[in-house]
């Protein structure tokens, strides 16, 4: 069980790594037009989840739909700010001490080592550290990182409610339908429908729900402590779009400092895996 757990903890890397790159290829320009038609996505694919996991109302699904709207905004205009590369770092280092206060604190998650489990934290902070400075750009806006880091500390928790309620699956389509109703309100209002964003959109929130349903399963499986900071691992992913495909690294010093905490945060989530 523990093995899958973590495929599936994996898999949701996978699946964050890449939700931001439909939004970023058509350059963020409406930022609540996007977030209604990633609500459109991520309904979507929880409708036929439903049929498996029910289409029950779960008040810690709709909460934790409310959490992950707010921070899913941030993220948004962060990106907009400082570009994907920069951003995702910053999403996952602080998610990943936000999931990680929780799973030791509230939900008594022990591990086999906790002063491994420490140092794997460790590693992947100062990883994702110097992806964060992989290359200084006096165009961006440094708002931008504090935006991201308000992202990631609100985003790490919004699983929170539905663990604390024993509802991971049965909230999963509450809050996808929480996200669905703040999010169409919000397309409306932006009354600018392009379409091209809009597909982004949608295309985006399906990935990010598929990660969902990957990470409730590994939270299920293998707990928050464990699960959570694994998947935030998607920041390779979501880095190595930004630098090869978007080209928001260029220079081979920031390419180096970018590859070096990559390799640490392997090290980091290996180490916690075992810990």
């Amino acid at each position: 069980m523990t093995e899958l757990g973590l495929l599936f903890a994996v898999f949701a890397a996978i699946s964050w790594g890449t939700f931001f790159v439909p939004v970023r290829k058509v350059t963020i320009k409406n930022i609540w037009q996007l977030q209604g038609a990633t609500s459109i996505g991520v309904l979507l694919f929880a409708i036929p989840v439903g049929y498996f996991w029910g289409f029950e109302i779960q008040l810690g699904g709709l909460v934790s739909g409310i959490i992950w709207t707010i921070a899913n905004l941030l993220a948004l205009l962060s990106v907009r700010l400082i570009g994907l590369a920069r951003t995702s770092p910053l999403l996952a280092g602080f998610s990943i001490i936000t999931s990680f206060a929780w799973g030791i604190t509230f939900f008594n998650e022990t591990f086999n080592s906790l002063i491994l489990a420490l140092i794997a934290i460790g590693l992947l902070l100062a990883g994702l550290s110097l992806v964060a400075k992989g290359e200084k750009n006096p165009s961006i806006q440094k708002k931008g990182y504090f935006v991201a880091i308000a992202s990631g500390l609100i985003g790490g928790s919004y699983i929170i409610p539905m663990q604390a309620t024993q509802t991971l699956q049965s909230g999963f389509f509450s809050s996808s339908l929480s996200i669905f109703a703040i999010g169409i309100p919000m397309f409306l209002l932006a009354k600018r429908f392009i379409k091209k964003e809009t597909v982004a959109g949608i295309i985006s929130g399906s990935l990010f729900n598929l990660g969902s349903l990957s990470v409730l399963n590994a939270v299920a499986l293998i707990g928050i402590a464990i699960a959570f900071p694994i998947a935030q691992t998607a920041t390779l992913f979501a880095v190595s779009w930004g630098m090869f495909y978007f080209k928001e690294v260029v220079q081979r010093q920031g390419i180096l400092r970018v590859s070096m905490g990559v390799v640490i945060i392997l090290c980091g989530a290996a180490l916690l895996a075992i810990a």
